[in-house]
């Protein structure tokens, strides 16, 4: 016989046992359900007066209504026969008392309606629940069926029959059942249900244990050793090959596992190398707003801040570097998602122009506040389509405009973003007219944790993320991201997107 033959035999014959482990007890479930569920029909049919029509399957066994409106149905018919046949029965209270203790047992009550008000009322308990939906109804309900009355926290049942007293007056009588009550045999079904699921549980759960201590205990220690081996370092160990057994494919699986754990390995010190470099940077920058905040914070516990005014322009230079700091921690934690890989890009087509307007627009209230006037153009025509990250796109255009505010030094700033189509790509310029940037510094900008201002302390503050994020956003887009300066004039920073048809182009070659 073949290795791949005598491969498939074992594979085959372990799935059979499986199987067989699996579907028998379930089959004995079945059967000892279905002979339960008829055993308790046969007893609640009994118990409760329930006839074999009323209660046709054990489907019913579910069916609360169904069995508390079969309960008294011939409570009703016994009422019918008194109004046709001696209707002072309802005016005697001996007669009335005698029959709501009895329907008590069947979680019922009696009421007795006479010219529009209640002459008996059975478990005034209940009243509030269902006093205007016993007046207001209509008489003459059969013994199969009823109307829902009461309240949302709290269902009843009724059956209404109208009868004529001796003197002549109208009235009816009803028979009120409580929907919210737990029937005793529902409760044992259940528990015998719960019982016999779990007991077939563990026969499964016993039988597959069974098996797999016999068939599967030596290959799983074989791969402890294995892994005891990696744990301590040794990612050469080989594990020893078993022959015709399904457990070929998982020690391929594991030999590859070990190949991308070398892999990942490596990649884990190149991402704590990167890590150290981060919180050695960031430390830095929380250090000044978290001095700020401490200082301001003593000189209000200390009671400088003795006026109304002096104390307000307290807590807002607290909130102020609070939200420095926030921004920064945001900053970090996006920039070690994007480079570490673990945030996800949503690409999808969208219009270039509706896009950047769009974008563009949320933008330039804010500016506005602070005396700069944010101009958009655009060249691109209506139907142009990009596919982006939107998201991921509209934090580029949002880091590269906030960067421009910080070096704008003027009264007045302004800052363009322009929008022109290059044939197979469209191209963002963002320029602003704030102090410019060196030539010695301009190949640097889209570093990480690079500044241009020499002290990390300037006034411009900023994480030095900003242009890094924008570049690593750009390159997953498969586009470009560069700047232009001049030292008094301004800053522009350009970056492109493909077309949805170059983006398909490529994706066909």
């Amino acid at each position: 016989m073949s290795k791949n033959n005598k491969k498939k035999k074992n594979v085959k014959k372990t799935r059979n046992t499986f199987i067989i482990l699996a579907v028998c007890p379930i089959m004995v479930l079945i059967l000892m359900v279905t002979l339960f569920a008829y055993g308790e029909m046969k007893s609640i049919r009994s118990t409760y007066q329930i006839s074999a029509e009323d209660m046709p399957s054990p489907y019913s066994l579910f069916d609360r209504v169904l069995l508390l409106n079969s309960y008294t149905k011939y409570d009703y018919m016994d009422l019918q026969d008194r109004a046709m046949r001696d209707p002072k029965v309802f005016l005697d209270n001996e007669y009335l008392n005698k029959e709501n203790n009895y329907l008590k047992e069947k979680y019922s009550f009696l009421a007795v309606i006479v010219d529009g008000g209640f002459t008996f009322f059975g478990d005034f308990d209940q009243y509030d629940y269902v006093y205007r939906d016993l007046l207001v109804a209509n008489n003459n309900y059969s013994e199969e069926s009823g109307q829902y009355c009461g309240k949302e926290d709290k269902k009843f049942l009724f059956k209404k029959l109208g009868v004529i007293m001796p003197d002549g007056r109208a009235g009816s009588v009803c028979i009120v059942t409580d929907l919210n009550v737990n029937l005793p045999h529902i409760t044992v079904f259940y528990v015998g249900l719960l019982g016999m699921i779990i007991i077939v549980c563990v026969l499964i759960v016993v039988g597959i244990i069974g098996h797999t201590y016999y068939n599967v205990l030596v290959p799983i220690r074989q791969l402890q050793v294995a892994a005891i081996h990696i744990s301590e370092g040794d990612l050469g160990y080989e594990l020893p090959s078993i022959e015709g057994s399904e457990f070929d494919g998982l020690y391929k699986d594991f030999d590859t596992m070990q190949t991308k754990l070398r892999e990942t390995t490596e990649e884990r010190n190149r991402a704590d190398a990167l890590t150290k470099e981060v919180i050695g940077n960031i430390s830095h920058d929380l250090k000044t707003p978290l001095t700020a905040i401490k200082g301001y914070a003593e000189g209000i516990m200390d009671g400088v801040a003795a006026t109304p005014e002096r104390m307000e322009r307290y807590v807002k230079t607290i909130h102020s570097k609070a939200v420095d700091m926030a921004g920064l921690v945001d900053e970090l934690s996006y920039f070690t998602k994007i480079y570490q890989k673990v945030e996800d890009f949503r690409f999808a087509p969208v219009k270039a122009s509706y896009f950047f307007a769009e974008c563009i627009s949320g933008m330039s209230l804010d500016l506005e506040t602070r005396n700069i006037q944010l101009l958009y153009q655009c060249d691109v025509g209506e139907d142009v389509e990009i596919v982006i990250d939107e998201e991921k796109i509209k934090r580029v255009v949002a880091n590269i405009v906030g960067n421009a505010v910080k070096y704008i030094q003027r009264e007045q700033g302004m800052i363009l973003v322009n929008v022109e189509d290059q044939g197979s790509f469209i191209q963002v310029m963002i320029r602003d007219n704030g102090k410019g940037i060196g030539k010695e510094e301009l190949p640097f900008i889209f570093e990480r944790f690079y500044r241009t201002d020499s002290s990390r302390n300037s006034r411009t503050g900023g994480s030095g993320l900003g242009l890094a994020i924008a570049k690593k956003i750009m390159d997953e887009h498969g586009g470009r991201i560069w700047a232009e300066s001049e030292l008094g004039k301004g800053t522009a920073i350009y970056f492109t997107l493909k077309k949805e048809t170059e983006q398909k182009e490529e994706h066909d070659e």
